[in-house]
């Protein structure tokens, strides 16, 4: 089976056909037929796609042997195109395939044809041909799997379903060949990664690839940011084979590297080693004993920080599917490494999962075509259990750190509120190769951060102007304190820090409070979020104080008439009213007010006087019982009708034209007009508050509540 070599050769998981091919027949014109499955055996896949088709174009379908005979001709061209990873190629062989029906003597050409249909992201085409072989072979978990990434595709591509990532082609390193699965240096200063470009050791060509053998390449960067020209590792680690994907343990002084043996005839599998760095060159590779037969392969190593815990991807016996994911631990004492275990069926599934990376936090982020996701190898996240050696829950790292095509091997260099990093990708955007299909490239990623800008205005609440220099403590749940003044304008803007952070950060909550600078003003706070907040943002918080005065008129209070009942109905709400007074006594912590409720002049004296101090002792109430306040700031005072409010109207300029006291002589005039005597009946049936002293002491209790 070479279907892990080809992976490791061109970082692509591919597969390779498992169906008993149509064989009989006599060769085609020129033994065109005969060639190409002699090429077929010896692995040259680019040679023998070409005399595949050939041989299918040549031969006349003159009976059904013929026909099924070039059917199979187109279908293993399509084959060797498929595994050569040129998708246009291959779809249009099997879709001859198809039209010579094919599919009756091997069903899984309609599967195929599908893979390359989605592999060039025509997703609706793919579901039609998967939903046809499903017919053929119900019961698939795959083509499941399949068809659910086809309906979804659109959904998870839209703006509403992507992330905010920015991926963007490493152009600087990149060729026409294969570059990919890159890894960083213990020094963060150079990145190491595989590529077939012109200099590998090996002086043959892949007849896989039709490239160089791949080999390991090494880029440093500069001052500037500049990844320096590559330049390959050398030997020992380098030879005639080919190396792949590599990681290093938290020092970055030991290698694991794949190698795969290029041994003419012979089916000898991929295997992993391990190199110590010997000061500035590396030393002689030693073998990872960890296979359970020759044939095996064993690729795609991921080692723990601490260079003992080492998962890789194997098709080893006992596996889900194609590759699966296994750990093995290292024995100091014995200097072996344990017998490997598969990481279980919720990280493997019956496709192939491979290329794992150890990331932060201990999560497990490896590429796997078993789940649903966008098409080709996704990269999925998966959360440790505890300290055990499990994961689970993977999750799809979502649009548009995936695409339609295969993505594959990520690393972090960077975690937190800022994530980047590097993937490998031959998504639309990578180098073409000579074939005219997109190679396989080191792509970055960037999550650049959420933008929180806050303004704060701060005005009058009796006439709307802005307060210049009013003191402003600014808090936020992550310990932030800020303490800052209004400008001429009466804002304050909160953005960029002089070191380049930002002063609000999502994710938190925050506590602004105007301190009643200057002190003729009483103080007022407000409070605000930035959870969940997922886009650039600019939040505004406008806080009115009130000027400092003996009584404050408190917005709307209403009772029923004769009644002491606070009114809450469609129309007002008496308690929201006197929310006004309890977060000015908050934010106010040392004022005790005198709550003064009237009455209009209807009824006796004595009467309006009882009326008048129960519903002061309503308004108390509720500010006791319901919102907390100590009864000892608070003292209830009945006023009856004696005091009279005073009335103004205003003209459509806002100008005062009549400044009237509501005295029960003044009120009858219009008891014709009955909407404006009740009316003003109602402005009379007012409460009051009035500061009686500055000199509470808030109990330790009290502050706890009031925070």
């Amino acid at each position: 089976m070479k279907l892990f070599k080809l992976f490791v050769a061109i970082a692509v998981l591919i597969g390779t056909t498992n169906t008993v091919l149509a064989q009989g027949g006599g060769p085609a014109t020129r033994n065109y037929g005969k060639e190409a499955d002699r090429l077929w055996q010896s692995g040259a896949y680019a040679e023998a796609a070409e005399a595949f088709k050939k041989a299918s174009e040549k031969l006349n379908p003159k009976n059904q042997k013929a026909r099924l005979k070039k059917a199979y001709y187109a279908y293993m061209s399509a084959t060797c195109y498929r595994l050569l990873h040129q998708f246009s190629a291959a779809e249009q062989q099997y879709e001859k395939a198809v039209l010579l029906k094919y599919q009756e003597a091997e069903p899984k050409t309609f599967y195929y044809l599908a893979e390359m249909e989605m592999a060039q992201c025509k997703h609706d085409e793919a579901k039609e041909n998967y939903k046809k072989y499903e017919k053929l072979n119900p019961g698939d978990e795959l083509t499941k799997v399949r068809i659910e990434s086809c309906e979804k595709y659109k959904e998870m591509t839209v703006k509403s379903g992507a992330t905010k990532h920015l991926v963007t082609n490493v152009t600087k390193l990149n060729t026409e060949f294969y570059d990919y699965a890159p890894v960083m240096g213990g020094r963060g200063k150079e990145m190491y990664f595989s590529s077939s470009r012109s200099g590998s050791l090996g002086e043959e060509m892949d007849n896989i690839t039709g490239q160089n053998y791949m080999d390991l390449w090494i880029t440093n960067i500069d001052r500037n940011d500049n990844w320096g020209q590559p330049e390959p590792i050398g030997e020992p680690v380098n030879s005639g084979n080919s190396e792949g994907t590599m990681c290093f343990d938290g020092r970055g002084k030991t290698m694991w590297f794949t190698r795969c043996p290029v041994i003419e005839k012979t089916n000898i599998g991929c295997e992993i080693y391990m190199v110590e760095k010997k000061s500035k060159s590396w030393g002689e590779p030693v073998l990872v004993k960890l296979k359970d037969h020759d044939t095996t392969n064993v690729g795609h190593p991921c080692v723990s920080p601490d260079g003992l815990t080492l998962i890789f991807a194997s098709n080893m016996a006992g596996g889900y599917g194609g590759l699966d994911l296994w750990y093995s631990t290292y024995d100091k004492r014995n200097d072996e490494w344990s017998l490997p275990v598969n990481l279980g069926e919720d990280i493997n599934t019956a496709g192939n999962d491979c290329f794992p990376t150890w990331g932060p936090d201990d999560k497990l982020y490896y590429a796997s075509n078993g789940m649903v996701g966008l098409g080709g190898l996704d990269i999925y996240r998966a959360d440790r259990v505890g300290e055990e050696l499990k994961w689970e829950k993977p999750k799809n790292l979502g649009y548009p750190m995936n695409s339609c095509m295969d993505d594959y091997h990520i690393i972090y260099t960077e975690k937190g509120k800022i994530e980047r990093g590097y993937i490998s990708s031959n998504r639309n955007g990578s180098k073409k190769g000579a074939n005219g299909e997109n190679s396989q490239d080191i792509w970055d990623f960037y999550l650049p951060p959420v933008l929180v800008d806050l303004d704060i205005i701060v005005k009058n609440l009796e006439t709307g102007e802005a307060i210049p220099d009013a003191k402003v403590v600014i808090v936020g749940s992550g310990g932030e304190n800020y303490v800052m003044n209004t400008d001429p304008s009466g804002r304050i803007t909160m953005s960029e820090k002089p070191d380049g952070t930002r002063y609000i950060e999502p994710g938190g909550t925050w506590t602004i409070e105007v301190e009643g600078v200057p002190k003729k003003y009483f103080s007022a706070s407000d409070n605000f979020s930035t959870e969940g907040i997922e886009v650039n943002r600019r939040i505004i918080r406008e806080l009115k104080v009130m000027p400092e005065k003996e009584v404050i008129r408190l917005p709307e209070v209403r009772y029923d008439l004769g009644k002491a009942t606070l009114q809450v109905n469609d129309s007002v709400n008496s308690k929201d009213s006197l929310n006004f007074l309890y977060d000015l006594m908050v934010a106010n912590p040392t004022i005790i007010v005198q709550l003064m409720a009237h009455t209009d002049s209807r009824g006796s004296d004595a009467a309006n006087l009882d009326l008048s101090q129960r519903r002061a002792d309503s308004c108390v109430a509720y500010l006791v019982n319901e919102k907390g306040l100590d009864p000892a700031r608070l003292v209830p005072k009945g006023m009856g009708e004696t005091t009279p409010a005073m009335y103004f109207e205003t003209n459509a300029e806002g100008d005062t034209t009549l400044r009237q006291k509501l005295t029960e002589s003044y009120i009858n005039g219009f008891k014709r007009d009955k909407d404006k005597f009740e009316k003003l009946h109602q402005f009379n049936r007012r409460t009051e508050g009035k500061i009686i002293s500055y000199d509470y002491v808030p109990k330790k209790e009290e502050d706890g509540n009031n925070e």
